[in-house]
């Protein structure tokens, strides 16, 4: 068991927590980690990887090919935004079947050559401004240039990461440069989505083999 993420993981995987409950916790143990922790005797089951096993339920038996790759991700993206945002967040076990309330904002980046994936996120306004908000240390109060750029320089972190790890595995793949929009439905081939929960709300992790807008 790694970190406080992780207790927060095993407990939302074994349904201790419902959404608004979590997402109540997470915001409790950032302000004390203690919180968390103490929790630690609810967990039933100790397992080392829980992400990983909220992504595997999440994609049920639909994407064999791309589940190993998909994982690491999305392992690397939570570990990164505690790292990087200070946030404690958790994956759900059900895929995302609904939009995000308007105006919501989508960022994406993809890696070509060996592996072909694209890694990205669709926030609603206001979690897209508070991600913005932690991962720069500044007072942003408006979806601007310097909101997205803070979005996609995040993702750019966490897909070159991703790709020196697929490069241990002999996977090579270029990074093509961020792009955002506005307001979009994802359409992406091999596409899973996947509900995040942090202590500010929750958004979308989507994962594809191509472009999703």
């Amino acid at each position: 068991m790694k970190s406080k993420f992780s207790i927060a993981q095993c407990l939302f995987n074994e349904k201790h927590y419902g959404p608004e409950e979590i997402q109540s916790l997470l915001q409790q143990g950032e302000a004390d980690e203690g919180v968390i922790m103490h929790r630690m005797p609810e967990v039933t089951q100790v397992d080392a990887r829980p992400i990983r096993t909220a992504v595997k339920v999440a994609a049920a038996d639909g994407y064999d090919d791309e589940l190993n790759i998909y994982t690491k991700y999305v392992e690397l993206f939570i570990e990164k935004m505690e790292e990087l945002t200070h946030t404690l967040s958790v994956v759900a076990q059900e895929p995302v079947v609904t939009e995000e309330s308007s105006p919501s904002y989508a960022v994406s980046i993809r890696v070509s050559g060996d592996i072909n994936f694209v890694g990205g996120v669709i926030a609603s306004e206001p979690v897209f401004l508070e991600m913005a908000r932690r991962y720069s240390g500044e007072e942003i109060d408006q979806v601007d240039e310097l909101a997205i750029d803070c979005c996609e320089e995040f993702l750019n972190v966490v897909l070159g990461l991703f790709s020196i790890e697929m490069a241990r595995r002999d996977l090579e793949g270029d990074l093509d440069p961020p792009r955002w929009k506005k307001n979009i439905v994802p359409q992406g081939s091999r596409q899973l989505r996947l509900r995040v929960y942090t202590a500010f709300g929750s958004f979308q992790i989507i994962l594809a083999v191509d472009e999703f807008f």
